[in-house]
This record gives C-alpha cells, structure tokens and sequence, in this order.
C-alpha cells in the first residue's frame, strides 16, 4: 500500500463497525520509519474517532512516543475523548514540556494539553492542587500564549496569594463557550 492509500484506510477505519479495526489502527499507529509520521497520525485520530473514551489508555501511552506530533495529536485528543484516567500522564506530558524547554518552546496549543488538565481537576482535588501549584511556580517558564490564554480562561490559576486548594477551574462547558 502506498503512503496515501494507507493514510486513507487509516481514516477510514475510525468510522468502522469492524471488530478488528481497532487492532489495524493500533498496527499503523505503531509503524515508525521515515514518511510514517502522517499516517500514524492519522490512524491515532481514527483510533479516538473509534474508541472514542475507550482510547484514553492508547492516548496517554502515546504521550510518550518518540515522534513529536504523535505525543501533541494524542495530547489534544485526550482533551476531546478523553476521561479523566489519563491526568497524571498528561500532568507529567506538560511538566517535561515546561520544565525541559522553557518559556522560547513552541507553545503548544491550549487544548494540548491544559485544558484536559484542568476540566478533570475538580476544584479542592489534589489534581487541582498540584495542577495550579505546577502552573504557579513555573509561571516563568510557561509561554507568553499559555500564560495569555490562563489569564482569559482560569485567572484564578495564576500566581496569586488565593490558596490552590479554593481555586474554580474552567469546566468543558465553559471552555466549550469560549472557542
């Protein structure tokens, strides 16, 4: 199969009603080698497509993946089908990002991975706690977008003297609204 064609089946597979079209995707998903990056991208939107919740476990595994733009696809996928099981694999995702690359990365894009974050904190949670004082005390190091983009949609979180704890985070809704 060509490139094309297998980036084809790849999407193709995330509306079927196949029982073996999880574990095809799974396959393209873990092709590597040069020219593969669109297609494994492709194969890990079909695969939440499919799975949709259900794909939370595959999502959080790829948040490791040695190639960039599979750990942001599965990043900015577990904010649309996520549940909240994969929270301390994200927590972890975002701190590498801001603790390795400082404040000059490439921000990445809000839904990736923040606002997962923050739509399965609840407030009070030590999700919550952890979340704000990470986000606090590496405030310097976020990017100007990301501590642009907190300031609009969950001013609480930034450095202020309110306790982590009583902090009112955004809810999907609310993020929902604001796009």
């Amino acid at each position: 199969m060509n490139p094309g064609t297998e980036i084809l089946r790849a999407l193709e597979l995330g509306t079927s009603t196949r029982p073996q079209a999880s574990v095809e995707l799974r396959e393209f998903i873990a092709a590597t080698g040069p020219g593969r990056q669109d297609l494994r991208c492709a194969a890990v939107v079909a695969l939440a497509c499919l799975a949709g919740t259900g794909a939370t476990g595959d999502l959080a595994a790829l948040l490791t993946d040695r190639t960039r733009a599979v750990r942001e696809c599965a990043a900015d996928l577990l904010y649309h089908v996520g549940d909240g099981r994969a929270w301390d694999s994200v927590m972890e995702f975002f701190a590498g990002e801001v603790i390795e690359r400082g404040p000059r990365r490439a921000a990445l894009p809000p839904a990736m991975p923040i606002s997962y974050l923050l739509i399965h904190a609840p407030i009070g949670s030590r999700k919550a706690v952890e979340l704000v004082g990470f986000l606090r005390q590496e405030w310097i190091r976020l990017s100007a977008l990301e501590r642009q983009w907190l300031a609009d949609h969950a001013p609480e979180a930034m450095p202020s003297s309110l306790d982590a704890g009583r902090v009112t985070l955004p809810s999907r809704t609310q993020l929902a609204l604001a796009i």
